[in-house]
Formats: structure tokens, C-alpha cells, sequence
């Protein structure tokens, strides 16, 4: 399995407020996460920092994580523990009151691959087809499933990035974990700097590319920067294909 991730500014903000790692701990299992700060001046690059430093150490801790079960449980505790945390943080912080983050990320163990989602980050998996494993929680997707909005309005929405859970910002949080397929040739991760403004038909012809990952990645952040660059740009593309895909 080959993976590489890359962060980028972009073209308009003047912090960085997102974070990732990617990284196998001595079980051999692997995971990787992105984080996607909110608060604005408020330390939303420190939440989604915290974030990502807290559950690397405890991952690197070398959890049994031998079934779904044992799955769902650290990653229920090790979250709440994240989000409680952030939260404690913040509130006794005035420079930092309100700040959170997304959180998505992929773990891979000997036996299963899971999915486990904050927020609006996303994670897409290549099978016959790019697939989005994660759901969004925001005020759009509500509203695309009440009818409220229209799938071919929703991309210019006014409130799509108005977030319904997040970690740090309440007391508690809402974390959906699956399970997934091992079938697949690639998974991705990304902040919405990615897919909030490039399409998925364009992700979809970048990953196909025959090209190394490291040049695939790469392609993902330009296409983010050549619509403006809005936000910051946050990938990790994971390769489980045999063969040389580093270049």
C-alpha cells in the first residue's frame, strides 16, 4: 500500500487551518485523517492541530483493534475524548472561544477497512467507480433531504458550509463510523477545499490518471487552485494497487 498527503494554503486565506497525518503504528495498522478548522481568527488551525496530534498519540499507542467491535469502541472514546479536549479549550480561552474542526479518516487493520466522519471533510473510495463514503453534516445536506434544495442548485448554496456537528464546538458530538469494502483500488481523504469546489467528475479522471501518486495528489491541490483556491486544500490519496506509484 502506498499513500502521500499534501496541504496547501490556497489562494485566499491567509492561515492554514487544516491538518492531517497519515501513519502505521507497530500492529501494522494504518490510519489517516484530515482535519478542517472553523472559527476563523478564533484557533481553528489549533482545534484541528489538537486534533489530529490527540488521536495519532493514541493510535500510537498501539490499540487492540481486532474486530468491529473493538473498532467502534476506541474510536468512540478517543473522539470524545478529542472533543472534550477542544472544548474544555476553548471555553476557558476567550482568544480561542468557538473554535472546532471536521474530522474524516480511514483505518485499515489486518482483517477490515473503516470510514469515521465529523463534519463536512469527505472520504471517497475508487471501486468500478468514484464512490462518497462519507455523509455530510451540514445544513445542506439536510436540506437536500427534505427536498428543500435541488441536487443541481446545492453546489452554489448560499449555506453550504454552515456545519451541524463538528468537534470542539459542543459538549458532545455525533461520529459516523462504517465499515467498507477492501475491494477497493484507491481511497481518498480531503477537506472541502477539494470537493467543494471542484466536481467529482474532475476527481474521478485525476485518479485514473496513470501517473505516480505523489503527481495525482499534486493534480488534486491544482485543480482546487485553478478555481480559485478559496479555501485550504487538504489530501491524502491511499494506492493499495501493486507496482511502483510513489513517482
Amino acid at each position: 500500500m502506498h499513500f502521500y498527503g499534501m496541504s496547501d494554503i490556497g489562494l485566499v486565506r491567509s492561515v492554514n487551518q487544516d491538518s492531517f497525518c497519515a501513519t502505521f503504528n507497530i500492529n501494522n495498522d494504518f490510519m489517516a485523517i484530515v482535519c478542517d478548522g472553523i472559527g476563523g481568527g478564533k484557533a481553528g488551525d489549533v482545534a484541528s492541530s489538537l486534533a489530529v496530534e490527540s488521536m495519532r498519540a493514541s493510535f500510537l499507542k498501539n490499540p487492540s483493534l481486532n474486530n468491529d467491535e473493538d473498532v467502534q469502541r476506541w474510536l468512540h472514546e478517543t473522539i470524545n475524548e478529542v472533543n472534550d479536549a477542544i472544548f474544555t479549550q476553548s471555553t476557558s480561552n476567550r482568544s480561542q472561544h468557538g473554535m472546532g474542526t471536521t474530522m474524516v479518516g480511514i483505518l485499515i487493520t489486518s482483517l477490515n477497512s473503516y470510514v469515521f466522519n465529523i463534519g463536512d471533510s469527505r472520504a471517497y473510495a475508487m471501486y468500478d467507480d468514484l464512490i462518497c463514503l462519507t455523509e455530510d453534516h451540514n445544513l445542506l445536506s439536510d436540506l437536500l433531504r427534505s427536498g428543500e434544495v435541488s441536487r443541481e442548485t446545492a453546489h452554489n448554496h448560499p449555506q453550504r458550509h454552515v456545519l451541524t456537528n463538528a468537534l470542539g464546538i459542543w459538549d458532545n458530538v455525533r461520529v459516523d463510523i462504517a465499515r467498507i469494502n477492501n475491494d477497493y483500488s484507491q481511497l481518498l481523504i480531503c477537506s472541502d477545499g477539494l470537493h467543494g469546489y471542484v466536481k467529482e467528475g474532475v476527481i474521478h479522471e485525476i485518479l485514473l490518471m496513470n501517473e505516480g501518486i505523489k503527481v495525482r495528489t499534486r493534480k488534486l491541490i491544482d485543480s482546487a487552485l485553478a478555481e480559485g483556491g478559496l479555501d485550504n486544500i487538504t489530501v491524502i490519496l491511499i494506492d493499495q494497487r501493486e507496482g511502483d506509484l510513489n513517482g
